[in-house]
C-alpha cells in the first residue's frame, strides 16, 4: 500500500535544472482529452467516479494500515461553481475512524464501478488543477492503482505540516523526486501534471518540468484522486477542505 517513501532521487536542485529539460511529450501538447471532469454540475458524477477501491484495505473505504485516519463517503464530496471541494470532518462516521473524508477513483471500486468506469495507459497524460489544504495533518493526492500497486504512478502527494514539497514516484521503477517549491503551494491553484511514459515519467508544475524518471507500462489502472488524513502528523482542527478545478487525462 502507499506510504511515505524514502526519497533516493531528486533533489530540490535537481527538479529546478529539469524544468528547462525540452521533451518529446510536453505539458504544452499532451493531445487529445480522453477523459475529464470539469466539476461543472452540482454533484459528483457517479458515472465517472466511485468512492470504493481496492487500494483501501478497510471494506474498501478506510485504509488504517496505511497511515491514515478517514473513512471515505459521498458527503465528503461537494460540487458547486466548477469546483470539486473535499472536506475532511472529524465527525465519527465509522467504528473505529474518527474521520470522514474523500477518495473518489475511475475504476478498481471492489465491484462499484461507474457506469463510465475509465483506465489510463501508458503515454496519458495526467493533469490536475487544484488548491492545496493548509491546516497539517492531510495527505492529497492524485494517483493510480492497478490492483496491486505493482506499478503504481503517484503524479503528487502533498503533506500539509510542509508548504512547499510536493513527492513525485513512478513506483514500478522506484524512481522518485520530492520538488521544493520556492513559494507557499497552499496560497494559489496550482496544475499538476504527469506524462506516464511509456519511455520516460515526466512530471510538470504549471507547465514546467520538475522532475523524469523511469517508463511507465501499465494496464488497467485506475486514477484517483484522495484528501486523506494522515495519522503521523494527526491534524490539530476538525475540519479541512481542498478544491479541485478539474481533472484530465490526455492521449496521443
Amino acid at each position: 500500500m502507499r506510504k511515505l517513501i524514502t526519497v533516493a532521487a531528486g533533489t530540490a536542485v535537481a527538479a529546478l535544472l529539469m524544468a528547462g529539460v525540452a521533451s518529446a511529450a510536453s505539458a504544452d501538447s499532451p493531445g487529445s482529452v480522453v477523459f475529464a471532469d470539469e466539476f461543472d454540475g452540482n454533484a459528483i458524477d457517479r458515472g465517472k467516479w466511485a468512492i470504493h477501491s481496492n487500494a483501501e484495505a478497510d471494506q474498501c473505504l478506510g485504509n488504517k494500515g496505511n497511515q491514515q485516519l478517514e473513512w471515505h463517503t459521498w458527503d465528503a464530496l461537494a460540487v458547486g461553481g466548477g469546483v470539486l471541494t473535499i472536506t475532511a470532518r472529524k465527525n465519527n462516521p465509522q467504528p473505529g475512524y474518527g474521520w470522514s473524508s474523500g477518495l473518489i477513483t475511475t475504476a478498481q471500486a471492489c465491484g462499484h464501478e461507474p457506469s463510465g468506469s475509465f483506465t489510463v495507459l501508458p503515454g496519458d497524460y495526467v493533469e490536475t488543477r487544484l488548491k492545496l489544504p493548509k491546516a497539517k495533518g492531510f495527505w492529497p493526492s492524485t494517483w493510480t492503482w492497478n490492483g496491486n500497486g505493482s506499478n503504481e504512478q503517484d503524479t503528487y502527494e502533498f503533506y500539509s505540516d510542509n508548504h512547499r514539497n510536493l513527492y513525485l514516484t513512478n513506483h514500478q521503477s522506484g524512481g522518485s523526486c520530492t520538488y521544493e517549491s520556492p513559494v507557499d503551494l497552499t496560497t494559489d491553484w496550482h496544475t499538476i501534471g504527469q506524462q506516464l511514459g511509456p519511455d520516460k515519467t515526466r512530471w510538470y508544475l504549471d507547465g514546467v518540468q520538475i522532475c523524469e524518471q523511469g517508463p511507465y507500462s501499465g494496464t488497467g489502472d485506475a486514477l484517483i484522486l484522495d484528501l486523506f488524513v494522515y495519522s503521523a502528523i494527526p491534524p490539530e482542527v476538525t475540519e479541512e477542505s481542498m478544491q479541485i478545478d478539474y481533472v484530465r487525462v490526455h492521449r496521443q
